[in-house]
Formats: structure tokens, C-alpha cells, sequence
């Protein structure tokens, strides 16, 4: 046997352990908060910055719902339409709630909620598969613009390139995947093989949605949804009198994204931040003001990302098993 299953939703012992690190590391964001603020005074700048944090946020929630669409339209073209439109946005947004978590609590997350709606579970992970690599390529492109802030931007964009052209191989040709299988099944440690199979069934099932119209679609959703994100981070800069080329404004926190990606820590927690902080100290920003857009944007992206996804989570929770009749 491969293993090759369809991955199990999330359990509640899986959930509370996501949740766990949720509030672990939480713990760990606010204590050096506070211990960085001592000397730097970020929580008086980010409370002075309270107005456009604010617009910031409604800009990312946007983003959010311009992301949803996409998912549905991704569902929609492999037979699952989803007539219940409140219910697939709270199952969406549910998988948000462990994004600073380690492993994948948050897909295993959606494909519990999407099962409620009767989506079968190797939908919802090629669904999320392919999202992420539509925004892996999105945010590569609007990176594009703070590439001379990094120096490894080359080395970046060809790690990602292999990574995408790697999912294609997959999607259209079956034999790798059942190849992987296989020597995923020498891979000692079941967690480890565990993760393999669910990556490689995502990845191997990719092929019906390798539609160049679907793609385009897609990637329209995707430019919409984190081109918004990327204008909050400008807006941000501009209302904090930080004055940046509009290319190198939207191009920073895109590419912090991607470096923090890359890192392989939770939800990119710290790296993003110390990567904005170099980029704008590298634009000319001092270092206090650099901590405080990058702390302001980070909340109103990741954390929030996470409080939506709680919120979400605690909805449906409390609806039992209410989503699962459809009415």
C-alpha cells in the first residue's frame, strides 16, 4: 500500500496541538513586542498609526473575499459549485486560524469543513494546492519591484520556478507521482511519509485543472487579492511619511512574504518582519519607523488572519452539524 489515501480531517487532538502553537507562539510575538518596545516605543508609533491600520485591514478582508471567490471558481471547475455561499466563506476562512502554526492543521481544517458541504477531501487539497501555487507565482511577480533590495531575488525566483514546473510535472504526468509514492514508502518516520503522500495525491490530482482559462482566472483572482495586500503595506508607508517609489512600495512586503515562505517558520512569523525592516532600512527608513510598518502590517495581515480564522472556526463549531445539511 502506498498510503496514498485521502487525507484524514483534522482531528481534535490535531486541532488542539495546532492550537497550542497558535497561542505559543503568539506568546512569544507579544513578549518581544514588548521587550522591543522598551527602547523603541513601537506600541505609542502603532498606536498613532491606528487610523490606517484600519484602513489596512478592511483592504486585506477584501483580499480575503476576492480569494474566496477564487476558491469557489476552482471547485466549480472540478463539479462542486457550493450553493451554501455563507457556509464555503467560514469553511475558507477557517483554514486561516492556524496559519502561525507548524504543519498543515489549516488545510486538514478545510477539508473537514468542506467535507460538511460534501466536497470530498483530494478536492479540497488540490483546491488549496493550486491556490498556493497561483499565489506563489502572483506574489513572485509583484516582488518584482523590490528585487534590487535582495539580493538572492534571482535565487528565489528560480527555487520557486522549480517548485511550480515540479507541480506541473505531477499534474501531467501520473507515472511520477506513483514513482513517488513508492519512494515515499522508504522514507522512515510515519509523519514524514504521511506528509509526502498528502503533498503528492494533492499534486498528482492537479491535472483537470491545468485549463489555460482556469489559470488565467486564477491568476486574476490572485493579482486582485495580494495586489490589495501590497497596497495596504504602500498605504501604510505614504500615511506614515515614508516616501517610496510606487514599484518599491508595492513590491516590499510581496517579497518579504515570499523570503518568510521560504524560511519554512510558521506563517513566516519574524522573518517577514526582519526582511521589511532591511528593505526599508536599505531604502533609506530608519530602523524604529521600519519596526513599525513592519509590526502594523503583520498585524493586520497575519494576526488578523488568524483571528478571522478562529472566529470562523468557532461558527462552525458552534453550528455542529448543522453545515452538513445544506439548508
Amino acid at each position: 500500500m502506498s498510503g496514498s489515501a485521502s487525507p484524514a480531517p483534522a482531528s481534535p487532538d490535531r486541532r488542539g496541538r495546532a492550537a497550542r502553537w497558535v497561542i505559543i507562539i503568539a506568546a512569544v510575538y507579544i513578549a518581544a513586542l514588548c521587550y522591543i518596545d522598551r527602547d523603541r516605543n513601537i506600541l505609542s508609533r502603532l498606536a498613532d498609526m491606528a487610523a490606517p491600520l484600519g484602513a489596512c485591514a478592511l483592504l486585506v478582508l477584501l483580499s480575503y473575499l476576492l480569494r474566496y471567490l477564487r476558491w469557489r471558481s476552482i471547485l466549480r471547475a472540478q463539479g462542486f459549485p457550493l450553493p451554501q455561499w455563507r457556509q464555503g466563506l467560514l469553511a475558507y476562512l477557517a483554514g486561516f486560524a492556524f496559519t502561525a502554526s507548524p504543519g498543515k492543521a489549516g488545510e486538514l481544517l478545510r477539508i473537514r469543513y468542506f467535507g460538511w458541504l460534501h466536497v470530498p477531501a483530494r478536492t479540497t487539497l488540490s483546491t488549496f494546492i493550486f491556490e498556493r501555487a497561483i499565489d506563489l507565482l502572483v506574489i513572485t511577480l509583484l516582488a518584482i519591484g523590490a528585487a534590487t533590495l535582495v539580493p538572492v531575488f534571482g535565487l528565489l525566483t528560480v527555487i520557486i520556478l522549480l517548485v511550480l514546473s515540479a507541480l506541473v510535472a505531477f499534474a501531467c504526468w501520473s507515472p511520477l507521482a506513483r514513482a513517488s509514492r513508492h519512494v515515499i514508502d522508504l522514507v522512515p518516520g510515519r509523519p514524514l511519509r504521511q506528509l509526502g503522500h498528502f503533498l503528492v495525491d494533492g499534486a498528482g490530482a492537479l491535472g483537470p485543472l491545468m485549463r489555460p482559462g482556469l489559470l488565467a482566472s486564477s491568476s486574476s483572482w490572485g493579482v486582485g487579492a495580494w495586489g490589495l495586500t501590497a497596497i495596504a503595506f504602500a498605504w501604510l508607508c505614504h500615511t506614515s511619511g515614508i516616501d517610496l517609489p510606487w514599484p518599491l512600495a508595492l513590491g516590499i512586503y510581496p517579497l518579504a512574504m515570499l523570503v518568510g515562505a521560504l524560511s519554512f517558520v510558521p506563517g513566516g512569523v519574524g522573518t517577514t518582519e526582519a526582511s521589511i525592516v532591511m528593505m526599508l532600512n536599505a531604502s533609506g527608513v530608519d530602523t524604529d519607523a521600519a519596526l513599525a510598518i513592519a509590526i502594523g502590517i503583520r498585524l493586520v495581515s497575519l494576526w488578523l488572519a488568524v483571528l478571522v480564522g478562529v472566529l470562523a472556526m468557532i461558527a462552525l463549531e458552534s453550528a455542529g452539524s448543522a453545515p452538513r445539511q445544506g439548508h
